[in-house]
């Protein structure tokens, strides 16, 4: 299995979540939600590209509406292949975190 970088798995993941809704800014703002981190376009873009080229995401310019001021959105969808990586990445998530208990602090 490819090996992800965390910023990789979160856009995954980000796309996943965000079905047919899954373009740029959209998956920006959900990375933000579930991290706390804001991310700067390029930051995102770069990792999305490189998905896109290696197979594990397909993408589809469409027509835009009046809410994105008349320019084309690029959407952004999981292929079998990125489905696979989802789950294979999951699977070798929840095996490293087996058995993990968090050492109580004193404060």
């Amino acid at each position: 299995m490819k090996v992800f970088t965390k910023k990789e798995e979160q856009i995954l993941l980000a796309i996943y979540h965000l079905k047919d809704e899954a373009y740029l800014i959209p998956i920006r703002e959900k990375i933000k939600e579930y991290t706390g981190k804001y991310f700067s376009v390029g930051t995102i873009y770069v990792p999305l590209n490189r998905l896109h080229v290696y197979g594990y995401l397909e993408a589809q310019v469409k027509k835009s509406n009046t809410s994105t001021g008349g320019k084309a959105i690029k959407y952004y969808k999981l292929t079998k292949r990125g489905l696979a990586a989802l789950a294979a990445l999951e699977k070798q998530n929840r095996l490293m975190w087996e058995g993990f208990k968090a050492p109580a602090f004193e404060e």
